[in-house]
């Protein structure tokens, strides 16, 4: 017994080092090192707006009008949680929680709601134990047709749940509505896309320009904007959506100098240019800059 237990004692210090030395080996340097190297946020990330989801219930409703039912409709973010809801005069109003719930199972679902595993091999007691172990758990999930996911730029961003008519009818008037909001996407997209270029200035303020200045603006779609004021570079950042932008304060710029006309309108151009709120651009191509009154400051034609 005394020899064992001295044994035992000798080898605890060795025991000890180990792990030890296994818990550094843990945290060593380089896997820390690595960690370090792992993203901690990703800022490419679309998100469904209000005015997004009232889009897609309008477009869901007209469907439906246009089939004759009277259906709940229910549109969520992309985590599931609603955003916008209306029952048409006349839905059951029992279908407003299933019409949730397959906006939901949809969303999180990252799929088009239906049997389980698909609708060509339908397993009921899949669907079932799925639905419960779902519900067991406080989630929402339905093998009910009617849920469909909202997609843009190749991200699920929110989902359409239909209720009250059949799984095919309730189907038809998601998809609809999730077909006229990806078109409006597009729109929105192209509309934005055709800002990210060089354009001249024509006119600052209602007061045009002097001639032959060359005030340019260039729009980048990291967010950069950078031209020529006539006398000097400059360069700004700011944050671009659809028909807004936000500028940072201060644009920098050279410092070289220049005739008095052309520093007193470069003055006044960064002067506006940091008033920007948003823009649009007109059937004739050219370029409105507006303040945040909505009033346009800047106007510019396209540089090919």
């Amino acid at each position: 017994m005394f020899g064992t237990e001295t044994r035992r004692s000798a080898a605890q210090p060795w025991f000890v080092a180990g792990l030890v030395l296994w818990g550094m080996t843990l945290v060593s340097p380089r896997a820390t090192q690595s960690a370090e190297r792992l993203p901690l946020v990703r800022t490419n990330r679309a998100q469904l707006t209000l005015a997004g989801a009232e889009c897609a219930v309008v477009a869901s409703r007209k469907q439906a009008e246009a089939m004759g039912i009277r259906v709940n409709i229910a549109v969520v973010d992309d985590g599931g949680h609603l955003m916008a809801f209306a029952r048409m005069d006349g839905a059951r109003p029992g279908s407003v929680y299933t019409s949730i719930t397959k906006a939901t199972s949809a969303a999180t679902k990252r799929g088009a709601t239906g049997p389980l595993p698909n609708a060509e091999s339908v397993n009921t007691q899949l669907s079932l134990a799925v639905e419960n172990a779902a519900s067991a758990s406080g989630g929402k999930f339905t093998t009910l047709k009617g849920g469909v996911p909202i997609v843009f730029d190749g991200q699920i961003i929110g989902a359409i749940g239909v209720g009250g008519a059949t799984g095919e009818q309730d189907a038809e008037v998601a998809t609809a509505g999730v077909a006229e909001l990806t078109t409006a996407f597009e729109g929105s997209v192209d509309a934005t896309n055709s800002l990210f270029r060089k354009w001249l200035v024509e006119d600052i303020q209602g007061r045009g320009v002097v001639d032959n200045a060359q005030t340019t603006i260039q729009f980048s779609k990291d967010g950069s904007i950078t031209g020529d004021t006539g006398i000097n570079r400059y360069m700004a950042k700011a944050t671009i959506e659809v028909h807004e932008i936000e500028i940072e304060p201060g644009p920098v710029t050279t410092r070289a100098a220049g005739p008095p006309a052309l520093m007193d309108q470069e003055t006044q151009f960064l002067a506006t240019l940091s008033k920007v709120n948003s823009y649009h651009i007109d059937e004739h191509g050219l370029l409105h800059l507006l303040d945040e009154d909505s009033k346009p400051v800047l106007r510019a034609s396209p540089i090919d």
